[in-house]
This record gives C-alpha cells, structure tokens and sequence, in this order.
C-alpha cells in the first residue's frame, strides 16, 4: 500500500488494545487496526456532517424505494457473514 507516512506515539493502554486485537486476529497488522479505527473516524464525520433532514430524506427514500432484499436482520447478518468469509 502506498500512502502518506504518518508517525504517532499511542498511549500504553490503547497501544496494548491494538496489539491485543491483532493477536486475536481481529486484524492483520497494527497498522491495519489503525487503518480501521482511521476509515471509522472518517465514516463517523461524514455522518455527522449530514445532518438530521438529509438522514430523514435518505430513510424516506429508502422505504419509498420498496422492500429490501432481506427479510430480517438476521438474513442481513448472514449475508455479512458469507461475504466475510469470501474475502
């Protein structure tokens, strides 16, 4: 991966949390933990930075646009998880 080399200094608690993560496997690397809470940080504000009236809108469109391919969370859930396990 190429990109912008940025150096940070983690506090203990938080750096100790990410190693933890990987050793669980969770991710790949530490910075691959880092990329995701980064890519989160980042999907948080472009949330935040819609607004309360575009969100109603987008829900609005989305149930006029009709039923959705799943029948239930748990169908979405499995389908989360088969599309998990392709990677």
């Amino acid at each position: 991966m190429s990109g912008h080399l940025v150096q940070i200094s983690l506090p203990e608690d938080l750096a100790a949390e990410v190693s933890a993560a990987v050793e669980r496997g969770e991710y790949a690397s530490e910075t691959d933990a880092l990329l995701g809470a980064v890519e989160e940080w980042r999907a948080q504000r472009q949330v935040d930075a819609i607004g309360v009236e575009e969100l109603r809108r987008l829900v609005r469109e989305g149930i006029e646009s009709g039923p959705g391919l799943f029948e239930s969370f748990e169908d979405i859930r499995a389908e989360a998880r088969r599309r998990f396990q392709g990677r």
